[in-house]
């Protein structure tokens, strides 16, 4: 079961890496974050359209088990209290903002 802790770990995880360069989103991870971000903020049926947007062969992709726990955290049958689907909702926001920045920094 996913915890408040460990989502927001594995979102400085993967921020960190991405600032390192230790991680590039590929194209399925871009997708994620850019229909999330259309949706409006991140909540659990944004997060749910990303990952549709990505298809099957997104769930390689490296934010996509990240998303989900994010996902399954703001769903409201988890028990998760609204000061941690904020912080949730924020951290996650701040790494999707960076993941279509990225993608656009690519593109040719």
């Amino acid at each position: 079961m996913a915890t408040t802790e460990a989502v927001l770990a594995a979102i400085a995880e993967l921020s960190e890496d991405l600032d390192t360069g230790a991680w590039v989103p590929d194209e399925y991870d871009r997708a994620i974050a850019v229909a999330v971000q259309t949706e409006g903020r991140a909540k659990a049926d944004t997060i749910r359209a990303g990952l549709r947007t990505a298809g099957p062969d997104g769930t390689g992709a490296r934010l996509a088990p990240v998303a989900a726990r994010c996902g399954y955290l703001l769903d409201g049958m988890s028990g998760t209290s609204a000061e941690d689907q904020r912080a949730i909702q924020d951290a996650l926001g701040d790494l999707l903002d960076t993941v279509v920045l990225a993608g656009r920094l690519r593109r040719p």
